[in-house]
C-alpha cells in the first residue's frame, strides 16, 4: 500500500502566489500516482469550500487531493453539507421593513437605521451572499462582528475594544452553534494573548497564554491516526515548520520545505539567516528531512550546519497547459495562439512577479530607458500585485515611457503573458527557485535574469538559453534586452532552447521520480531500523 502524503499550508486561494502554485502541483502529482494526498491548511477562511471548488474546475489542482481546513473539520463539516448559493444570497430589500438603509459607495455594503440610530452594517460578497454584519452601540461604537460561511452559518464572531476599535476577543463556533475556539488578542498589536480549545462535549482541551500550537497540533494528529498507515507530512509554509517540530506521532515522517533563500545575505552563504527561514534552518536535526530546491542551497547549508544525510533537493517543475481542444474551430483557434510563430510579438518584454522591493522591478523600467532609445517600437508589461504599483507607475512617467511601458494588474494565466513575448525579465534580489524563470521558459521565453542564489544559473545557460547577468549591473540588462530585441532570430532560438531545458532538466517525469524516492527512502529509514532490532 502506497503512504499517505499530508501537504501542510497555511492557507489557500485562487489567486495564491507561485509558493502556493507548487505545492498544489506538488500535491497533484502524488494524488495522480495513486497516493493517498492530503493539503491541510489552517487560517480561518469563510469561503474555503468555494475557493476548493474553484482550484479543481481551473485544474490547478488534482480532484483527487482532499483539501482540508482546520476551522471546517473543528465545525463538522463533512461532504453531505451541501453549499447552495442562490438560497443564501441577500436581498437588502427585505431589510427595508425594519430599517432605512444606505449603500456605502464603491462597496457592496449597506449601513441600516433602526428608528434613526446607526445599528447594523452589512458587508456582501461579489456573489451576494453574506459576508458579515457589525453592529453597534448607540454611541456608534462598533461591539462585534458576526461572519458567515458559504454554509450559511454564524462561523466567528468578533468582540471590539472601544478605544481602539480593534479586535479584542474572537469565538469560532461549528454547524450547530456551539462554540470550539476562544482567543483573546492584544488590542493594540493584534497579536494573540490566550487561547481555549474547547472539545464537542464541552470541556477545555487545551488553554495557553497565546500559544496557537496546541489545538493544531490537536488537530494534524487525529487527521493522522484517522488511518493506521505511516505518513509523509510536508511542512510547505513557514507558519507550519514549528507545527512539524513539535509533532510527536510515530505514524509521521515530517520534512520541512523552504522555498526561499535562507540567508539575510544572499551573497553570502556565511550571513545571518533571514528570519523568515531561520527556524527551518535550525531544526534540522529535530525533523526527518529538509528539501530544498537548488544543488547550490544544498550546499551552502550543508557546508554550514552538516546533516547532509538530511537535506535533499528536489526543484520544481512546470507543465504548460493546453487547453481542451472541442471542436474545429476551438482547434484552429488553439493553433493560432499556441503554434503560429505570428503570435509572438518579438518586440515585447515581460515581467510577471509580485509588486515587492525585493524584485528590483525598478531596474528593469530604469534600463529600458535605454532600450527605447535604441529600440523604439520595444514594450515592457508588468504583470502582478502589490504594493509597489504606485511607484512602478511614477517612475514609468519621470522617465517618459508611458508609451512603451505599462504597469497591469494580477493575472491567473501567465502562459499567455509569456507566449505573447519575446523575453521576460527576473532582477531579484535573492530567491529560492525562482518560479517565474521556469514558466517563462516551460512557455519557450527566454529570459535575462540577475545570478542570484538561488535558481536562474541552475535553469539558464548563459547565451543558449536565455542570459545570466551580475546582480544590478543595469547597465548590462539594458545591453542585453537591446541585443535580444535587435536579433529576433537569435532570441527564438534561445526561446526553443529554454523550452528543450524544461522537458528534459526540469521534467514532470524527474519530478515524480524524484518525490516517490524521496519519500521511499524516509520510510525504509523506518524499515532498516526495525529490521536491526
Amino acid at each position: 500500500m502506497k503512504p499517505r502524503i499530508i501537504f501542510l499550508l497555511n492557507s489557500i486561494d485562487v489567486n495564491k502566489g507561485g509558493l502556493t502554485h507548487a505545492s498544489l502541483r506538488q500535491a497533484s502529482t502524488f494524488a495522480d500516482a495513486g497516493y493517498d494526498t492530503q493539503i491541510l491548511t489552517f487560517r480561518y477562511e469563510p469561503r474555503f469550500p468555494v475557493i476548493c471548488r474553484k482550484l479543481a474546475e481551473m485544474g490547478k489542482v488534482s480532484r483527487k487531493v482532499k483539501i482540508r481546513n482546520m476551522f471546517e473539520d473543528f465545525s463538522s463539516y463533512n461532504r453531505r453539507d451541501k453549499i447552495n448559493i442562490g438560497k443564501i444570497k441577500i436581498d437588502i430589500s427585505d431589510y427595508s421593513g425594519e430599517y432605512a438603509t444606505t449603500k456605502r459607495k464603491n462597496y457592496n455594503a449597506y449601513r441600516l437605521y433602526k428608528n434613526g440610530i446607526y445599528e447594523k452594517y452589512i458587508s456582501l460578497r461579489k456573489d451576494n451572499t453574506l459576508d458579515f454584519t457589525d453592529y453597534f452601540n448607540e454611541n456608534r461604537y462598533r461591539i462585534r462582528r458576526e461572519n458567515y460561511n458559504y454554509y450559511g452559518h454564524m462561523s466567528r464572531v468578533q468582540y471590539f475594544s472601544f478605544e481602539e476599535n480593534k479586535v479584542r476577543q474572537e469565538v469560532f463556533y461549528d454547524k450547530t452553534g456551539a462554540a470550539f475556539l476562544n482567543f483573546w488578542h492584544e488590542p493594540s498589536t493584534g497579536k494573540i494573548s490566550r487561547v481555549t480549545h474547547i472539545g464537542q462535549k464541552n470541556e477545555v482541551l487545551s488553554e495557553t497564554t497565546g500559544d496557537v500550537v496546541p489545538h493544531k497540533l490537536h488537530w494534524l494528529n487525529r487527521v493522522i491516526n484517522e488511518a493506521d498507515s505511516e505518513t509523509v507530512i510536508i511542512s510547505d509554509t513557514r507558519s507550519t515548520d514549528e507545527l512539524l517540530v513539535k509533532l510527536d506521532n510515530p505514524l509521521a515522517k515530517r520534512a520541512l520545505r523552504p522555498h526561499s533563500n535562507h540567508l539575510r545575505n544572499p551573497d553570502d552563504p556565511d550571513s545571518e539567516l533571514n528570519k523568515r527561514n531561520s527556524y527551518a534552518i535550525e531544526n534540522i536535526t529535530n525533523v526527518d528531512a529538509l528539501v530544498v530546491l537548488t544543488e547550490k542551497q544544498r550546499n551552502d547549508i550543508v557546508n554550514r550546519f552538516g546533516n547532509k544525510d538530511k537535506v535533499f533537493v528536489i526543484p520544481n517543475y512546470y507543465e504548460v497547459n493546453m487547453p481542451k481542444i472541442r471542436g474545429i474551430r476551438s482547434f484552429i483557434s488553439n493553433v493560432k495562439h499556441y503554434g503560429d510563430r505570428s503570435v509572438r510579438d518579438m518586440s515585447r518584454v515581460s515581467i510577471v512577479s509580485r509588486f515587492s522591493s525585493v524584485k528590483n522591478i525598478d531596474h528593469t523600467i530604469k534600463a529600458f530607458k535605454d532600450v527605447v532609445e535604441e529600440v523604439p517600437e520595444a514594450k515592457l508589461e508588468i504583470w502582478g500585485s502589490g504594493d509597489k504599483k504606485g511607484e512602478y507607475t511614477e517612475l514609468i512617467e519621470t522617465l517618459g515611457l508611458q508609451d512603451n511601458a505599462e504597469v497591469k494588474g494580477y493575472t491567473q494565466n501567465p502562459e499567455k503573458i509569456y507566449q505573447a513575448a519575446a523575453l521576460s525579465v527576473v532582477t531579484s534580489n535573492a530567491e529560492g527557485f525562482s518560479l517565474s524563470v521556469m514558466e517563462s521558459m516551460a512557455n519557450n521565453t527566454p529570459v535575462v535574469s540577475y545570478d542570484i542564489r538561488y535558481g536562474p544559473s541552475d535553469m539558464i545557460e548563459d547565451g543558449v538559453n536565455g542570459f545570466l547577468i551580475e546582480k544590478g549591473d543595469i547597465e548590462a540588462l539594458s545591453e542585453r534586452i537591446i541585443h535580444m530585441l535587435k536579433h529576433p532570430e537569435e532570441t527564438e532560438k534561445m526561446g526553443k532552447e529554454a523550452g528543450k531545458t524544461m522537458q528534459t532538466k526540469f521534467s514532470k517525469e524527474n519530478y515524480q521520480n524524484l518525490w516517490f524516492s524521496f519519500t521511499d527512502r524516509l520510510l525504509q529509514k523506518d524499515e532498516r531500523r526495525d529490521s536491526n532490532e
